[in-house]
């Protein structure tokens, strides 16, 4: 009886423990998502994904009940990007400015800005080792994914401010799919003056959102979806797919997004590959081919290409 409550005793330690652990993971998981949010920052970074570089600078900063935020590419001619507390800009060489409605911007790591709380749904918080990165110390956060539906996260972490420094996309095999790393970061209390000048300046309002393309009526349904994601009511398809599209579904867990795609045959191969931590699988059947695109597994999209009947 006394080895029963004994092994009780340290089954509840153990426990204790591990919640703890959990806590404290989350705590250090909020202070990031607080740090991009709150600070006046000036920061570089480089996105690493499959045999691609790119390169950016990223400012934001506050005043106020205002927030603004600049996200510019550094190693070739792209999409110049504002936001402007809810309303985020993209400017383009010789033509209109494209105005979204939108609280973050997507090109930044959705893992940043996304709600807290659906997250903790989906991950378990683990805290690891510290290191120096880039002259900072930096404390490992492990972001566990609760099932094989969806990549786990590992970031590091700035010990001091809380900003994140390195985030990498991790496969089933916990190898990185995708990096993002800061190169250069620089906090200060008072706002940048291009900032200011950006903050100060007249900008085309927001036009109302048009109502997507509308497909035409079918008999085809999507019979499954990955554990935690639900299909988006009213999604957005692009006009120009329209004259294609025999169905379409875009589903969601929260933090991800993924695409289904059914369209007329082509009598192509079906096919898989990945760019990144984004699988693209094509499926060819008789009557039509299925296409799914997003941050999931070659056996979850295969899954769900298999689930349309």
């Amino acid at each position: 009886m006394s080895k029963v409550v004994s092994l009780c005793c340290t089954l509840l330690f153990l426990c204790s423990n591990l919640l703890q652990a959990d806590d404290a993971g989350w705590a250090l998981f909020d202070r990031v998502q607080s740090s991009v949010k709150k600070y006046n920052f000036d920061s570089s970074f480089v996105v690493f994904k499959g045999g691609q570089v790119e390169t950016f600078r990223w400012q934001h900063g506050r005043k106020g009940d205002k927030e603004i935020e600049h996200l510019v590419p550094l190693d070739a001619e792209g999409v110049d990007i504002l936001r402007r507390d809810g309303v985020v800009y993209y400017f383009l060489t010789d033509r209109p400015a494209l105005v979204t409605i939108s609280d973050s911007i997507k090109e930044l790591p959705a893992i940043l800005f996304q709600d807290s709380q659906q997250i903790k749904q989906l991950y378990t918080a683990v805290l690891g080792s510290s290191s120096v990165m880039s002259g900072h110390t930096a404390q490992l956060l492990r972001l566990s994914a609760n099932d094989t539906s969806r990549h786990s996260y590992w970031l590091w972490v700035e010990a001091e401010s809380g900003f994140p420094l390195r985030i990498d996309v991790m496969s089933e095999q916990q190898a990185p799919l995708e990096r993002w790393l800061v190169t250069h970061m620089q906090i200060s209390p008072e706002l940048p003056d291009n900032l200011q000048r950006l903050l100060d300046s007249e900008l085309p309002e927001p036009a109302s959102r048009q109502t997507g393309a509308v497909l035409p009526v079918n008999q085809l349904e999507l019979t499954w979806l990955p554990d935690g994601y639900q299909l988006v009511s009213d999604p957005h398809i692009v006009p120009q797919l329209q004259q294609s599209l025999l169905g379409y579904w875009l589903l969601t867990d929260g933090l991800h997004q993924v695409s289904v795609f059914v369209q007329p045959t082509q009598r192509m191969p079906t096919q898989a590959y990945r760019d990144g931590a984004t699988t693209i699988y094509m499926l060819s059947a008789p009557q039509h081919d299925i296409t799914v695109i997003g941050p999931v597994s070659i056996n979850v999209a295969e899954r769900l290409a298999a689930a349309v009947r």
